[in-house]
């Protein structure tokens, strides 16, 4: 039976009630490498000055926006905020939202932004009023209230109509709109509401003090439209910014600036409509969710932004940089055509003196943080009664990436190499258990902490020999005598894992320890062994590992994949970035219609949901959880997808065109040696004779240098 058989056996109406992909996230959010701003429902009503979440153990990011929209009144009792139903969305591939509302006869379209040529957290807030009646419209007044928290008692000064600034503790916002004829910040939402004039200037101080702008719009006949806007940061001169532009050039030179990067970018051909789409949009997330602050935090790439699916107990906001996820952000940059933005990501979780506090778990120094990085580089994990994270996979996925960048073109600093050999390779030697060959146990890619919870995960190991292959070849380029023994630590770890994390009938396990249990260890992590040419994806380990897969850990809904058997609720949603990794692990196997199901079905949903992919989807009803846009994780792992689906195709053609002429093997052909207890099994037990012959030929591909 094949593997699409096997698939399509799990998706019979019998078997699963199928929903189909549906909007179930109502939020927007807008960054420019600086701040970020959420729009939640109906309006703006969360702003970040810096995209990460913690500066360091003691300074965290503060929430600075209760909300901002706006508001329309003709002064003579008719008045309305605009915060009703609302048609929401991205700008295709690019950063900013626009809504669509109606209020009588009036159109309004809304755009929100943070300007990418703006060095500074800043937001831009845009409409346009248009009468789509048949008969002429009186005068109105457009207002733009303005509720932000800068923490504590606030002031707010207003030199003219068309400028306010808010000073905080937290910070200070400086706000600017061209042709704004009023400002105040005296009971502005009852003025509006009541259909009343805002004006008489803003001077005030307090605890919650609200400030807005107001615009005169003239009679609009049928058709005719007007503009407003205005532009408000910190540290930002808006009028500067603006200059002669108008607000509705603003809007044109954001999206114009958007399809320049896009343009720039190297989009696989050979995408649907709707993936090409997915892959825009993922691609801005990356772009827009990237560090720009000068300095330490500069280059960091967080796990999501910081925004959060209200569902259940997934309220948690990732926007924290980790290692892993990070990883698969950079070398989806790189793999895009961004690998100096790839390098820097790189380059900021390496910085010199960041760690040292957990490296007793480590065996010494290192490099990487063994888990995630605060906002200005340090080292930090999050310690519970199980004790900390510790989490080994880090350091082969983060030198993966570094040959991905290289690879794309990217130049690192020759002291960047010094610490991938000297600071992250030498540690995973160092890390090779002497008594199996695999990594020692570790907290690995689901953080199981550790006080006993620690294991000897496939994830770590197979990403191991990723990485060591990668430090290889940046030895031999240096005519680095330690190519040698890095070459065969890959060796040993992928023999390790051949040997003794798959089962008698060809399973692979999530970890040696969970595997001597002899039940309960399914984990979709270790599907990267196949992805990364450990063990062959076209013989049957592969095809026994998805049937094991599809029998276990398929989600109810029937479209997607649990990450593991564990058993807790968050193990037990959907996972797009599982997915993902499955879907290539098919290609790279010859079952490239059982992949286009699951890529269908993850463009299904980004589609249905703004072109945004979370970290979890519910299990039953697919509805999203936890944190999206997720980056590394989401983004990321779309734009890794799309890039890798030729090359794992293309593996499949090489084995098929290098086994072609090869004899009929004698027998039944199903196996080259009897299956025995996973300590003593040869690595080409799992595989038919011929694909075993290609195993080393795809070694020997992969470790002559990075992709």
């Amino acid at each position: 039976m094949t593997l699409l058989m096997l698939l399509a056996g799990s998706l019979a109406p019998e078997a699963h009630a199928t929903p189909v992909a549906h909007a179930s996230y109502d939020k927007l959010v807008t960054a420019n490498g600086w701040g970020a701003f959420v729009y939640a429902g109906d309006r703006l009503s969360d702003g970040y000055p810096h995209l990460y979440q913690a500066w360091d153990a003691d300074t965290w990011t503060p929430e600075v926006l209760y909300d901002t929209y706006f508001g329309i009144t003709d002064g003579l009792g008719g008045g309305a905020w605009l915060t009703d139903a609302r048609d929401a969305r991205y700008v295709p591939g690019t950063n900013v939202i626009e809504v669509t509302r109606r209020t009588g006869d009036l159109e309004v379209v809304e755009y929100a932004f943070a300007p990418m040529d703006l060095d500074a957290p800043a937001l831009a807030q845009v409409a346009r009023v248009r009468n789509v009646g048949s008969a002429t419209l009186a005068p109105r007044q457009v207002v733009l209230l303005s509720n932000w928290h800068v923490g504590g008692r606030e002031e707010v000064e207003s030199p003219s109509a068309q400028a306010w600034t808010e000073r905080g503790i937290d910070l200070v916002w400086s706000a600017w709109a061209p042709e704004a004829a009023d400002v105040a910040c005296d009971a502005v939402y009852d003025t509006v509401r009541a259909g009343g004039r805002i004006g008489g200037g803003c001077s005030a101080s307090g605890e919650d003090v609200v400030p807005a702008f107001g615009w005169s719009v003239p009679a609009l006949a049928p058709g005719e439209d007007v503009w407003v806007g205005a532009i408000g940061g910190v540290g930002v001169d808006g009028e500067g910014w603006a200059g002669a532009r108008s607000p509705q050039q603003w809007v044109l030179d954001a999206v114009a600036s958007w399809d320049a990067i896009h343009a720039a970018s190297a989009a696989p051909p050979d995408m649907s409509a709707d993936e090409q789409a997915v892959y825009r949009q993922a691609l801005a997330f990356l772009i827009m969710g990237q560090v720009q602050e000068p300095g330490e935090a500069f280059g960091q790439l967080p796990a999501s932004l910081p925004l959060s699916a209200p569902v259940g107990d997934f309220q948690h906001v990732w926007n924290i940089t980790w290692v892993r996820d990070a990883s698969y952000g950079a070398a989806a940059l790189a793999r895009a055509g961004f690998p100096q933005r790839a390098l820097d990501a790189l380059a900021f979780m390496a910085q010199p003196g960041k760690t040292g506090e957990w490296q007793a778990y480590v065996g010494g120094p290192h490099a990487l943080s063994i888990c995630r990085v605060y906002g200005n580089g340090l080292e930090w994990t999050d310690p519970d009664a199980d004790g900390p994270n510790i989490e080994f996979d880090n350091f082969g996925l983060w030198l993966w990436a570094l040959g991905e960048t290289i690879d794309a073109g990217a130049r690192p600093p020759e002291t960047l190499i010094d610490t991938a050999l000297d600071g992250v390779a030498d540690v995973l030697l160092r890390l090779i258990d002497p008594n199996t060959g695999l990594l020692l146990p570790d907290s690995s890619i689901w953080e199981r902490h550790w006080n006993g919870n620690q294991q000897q995960f496939t994830y770590s190991s197979a990403w191991a020999v990723a990485g060591l292959r990668v430090a290889a070849s940046l030895a031999d380029t240096r005519g680095d005598p330690r190519a040698d023994m890095y070459r065969s630590g890959a060796d040993r770890i992928a023999a390790a894992i051949a040997t003794q994390l798959v089962d008698a009938s060809g399973v692979v396990a999530a970890s040696r320890e969970q595997l001597a249990t002899g039940g309960d260890y399914l984990d979709l992590a270790a599907v990267e062994v196949f992805n990364l040419d450990i063990l062959e994806a076209t013989g049957p380990s592969l095809t026994a590992s998805v049937a094991a897969w599809d029998e276990g850990l398929r989600v109810a809904h029937g479209n997607g994949f649990a990450r593991n058997d564990d058993g807790s609720v968050y193990d037990a949603h959907e996972w797009i970035v599982m997915d993902l990794r499955l879907a290539e692990a098919l290609r790279r196997g010859c079952e490239p219609e059982a992949a286009a199901a699951i890529e269908g079905w993850v463009t299904a949903v980004g589609r249905a949901n703004d072109d945004t992919l979370p970290e979890l989807l519910h299990p039953e009803r697919a509805d999203f959880a936890g944190p999206a846009p997720m980056l590394g994780f989401g983004a990321g792992a779309w734009v890794l997808a799309m890039h890798r689906r030729p090359d794992a195709d293309a593996h499949c053609l090489d084995v098929q065109e290098a086994v072609k002429d090869l004899p009929e093997p004698i027998g039944c052909g199903c196996a080259a040696a009897p299956v025995t207890p996973r300590e003593t099994t040869p690595a080409h037990a799992l595989v038919p004779i011929a694909t075993a012959l290609l195993v080393g030929v795809a070694r020997r591909r992969v470790s002559r240098g990075p992709r």
